[in-house]
């Protein structure tokens, strides 16, 4: 005969009360440590996962990632950025972590796991490319879940310097923005090393201040450069136009500009242009007299030897 369903109703409300008294109060403690998630999470992973705190935990993961999944769509515009070297200098590496919210990106779990991830990158060959590495993503996910927020390792690069050539780098101290440079050099490195490594700290900061999209003119896409120009020669019709309008207005002569003259105006844009976005070719914030490229020309005569700047990154959190 069956039992009555009384009964048996009763016998899973005790059979659940004695899972829940073999919790203890240690048990919760540790769970809330490893995972972050609160006290009434914890008792309830561990009752669901009989008091095995690696069940417990795996189990507020799944829930943790799943609540992650529903706020995928969220924009993070918060985080940090951080640059290490090694002890022998080199090998530098260089890290951008984005989250949520501003209160998020200054967590001390969250800037100890950049520094870590970016510690790491300089060793650990499946780490130099952060952002597609799943064990980065790992971590990345447990401190998520910690924060209650979206994360993501939006960009990493690791520099390993040869034997003729140096790194440094700069991070503004709001680390939410910084850059690294490799500087070349043909001549004697070892003697020369404290002069490039400061030289190339220089063009970080330079990098930061000043936003170079790219090294020299010459990498930059034709394509690009062409659509420029046709959006000065553009603006020089314009004004072209305006001022016949004005003369036609005021009864003011209107003076026509020989198409060499327009040539050179439209060269200078083009030009500007270029001073504006190559790191070579901009203002030193140094002495604004004098180019980042003349800056370096000079370091190369009081080394006695060519230096070269051989490429940078810079990165700003939310930034392209």
């Amino acid at each position: 005969m069956p039992a009555p369903v009384f009964l048996t109703r009763q016998k899973l409300f005790f059979s659940r009360r004695r899972n829940m008294a073999a919790i203890t109060s240690e048990q919760v403690r540790d769970l809330r440590t490893q995972t972050g998630a609160g006290i009434m999470d914890c008792k309830s992973a561990l009752n669901e996962s009989a008091g095995d705190i690696a069940k417990a935990v795996e189990i507020l993961r799944k829930k943790g990632l799943a609540g992650l999944a529903k706020r995928a769509g969220r924009t993070m515009k918060e985080g940090v950025v951080v640059a290490k070297t090694s002890a022998d200098g080199k090998t530098a590496s260089f890290l951008e972590l984005n989250c949520e919210t501003d209160f998020v990106a200054k967590n001390p779990d969250v800037t100890g796991l950049a520094a870590a991830l970016a510690t790491d990158m300089l060793a650990d060959a499946s780490l130099e490319n952060p952002a597609e590495s799943e064990k980065a993503k790992e971590r990345l996910q447990a401190v998520a879940m910690k924060m209650g927020e979206n994360m993501q390792i939006r960009r990493g690069v690791v520099y390993h310097t040869g034997v003729n050539s140096a790194a440094n780098y700069y991070v503004h101290n709001d680390n939410r923005k910084g850059a690294i440079v490799e500087i070349g050099f043909d001549g004697d490195l070892a003697a020369a090393k404290a002069e490039l490594e400061t030289l190339a700290k220089e063009l970080a900061m330079q990098s930061v201040a000043m936003s170079p999209k790219y090294l020299k003119r010459e990498e930059v896409p034709a394509d690009l450069v062409e659509k420029e120009r046709e959006i000065y020669k553009a603006k020089m019709q314009k004004d072209d136009e305006d001022a016949k309008a004005l003369s036609a207005e005021t009864g003011k002569p209107y003076k026509v500009k020989p198409p060499e003259a327009v040539a050179k105006m439209l060269e200078g844009r083009v030009n500007k242009y270029f001073q504006e976005s190559c790191l070579l070719e901009q203002a030193s914030i140094r002495d604004s007299k004098m180019t980042v490229s003349q800056a370096v020309k000079n370091v190369s005569a009081k080394l006695g030897g060519n230096v070269t700047v051989k490429r940078f990154n810079c990165f700003v959190v939310g930034v392209e």
